[in-house]
């Protein structure tokens, strides 16, 4: 009698957790697709070995060289931001910081 109460128990349950199981996953983002453009190459100027590339000044004195060859900044506008903090320690040394828009 014990086996038959607990079996219907679980047989009446059983449906309720399947459709508790998609709330468990709330709060979660998924992507699906591929990445048509690569990102950007980006490095000090001088150093790029592409033979298309854009040179861009952050700030007079300070240019990075952007890799412009069948990438996301192939295009006419950069999709990236660039900024340039000197270093406290230093008078021609600093950090760029580059930011994907």
């Amino acid at each position: 009698m014990k086996l038959k109460t607990a079996t219907s128990c679980v047989l009446l349950l059983l449906p309720l957790t399947a459709f508790a199981a998609p709330g468990s996953q709330s709060g979660e983002i998924r992507f699906t697709g591929q990445i048509v453009d690569p990102g950007c190459a980006i490095g000090r100027a001088g150093t790029s070995s592409s033979s298309e590339f854009r040179r861009v000044e952050i700030k007079p004195g300070v240019q990075v060289d952007v890799d412009t060859y069948r990438n996301a900044c192939s295009h006419q506008t950069l999709p990236v931001s660039m900024s340039y903090k000197p270093l406290k320690t230093s008078t021609d040394q600093g950090i760029v910081t580059i930011t994907y828009l």
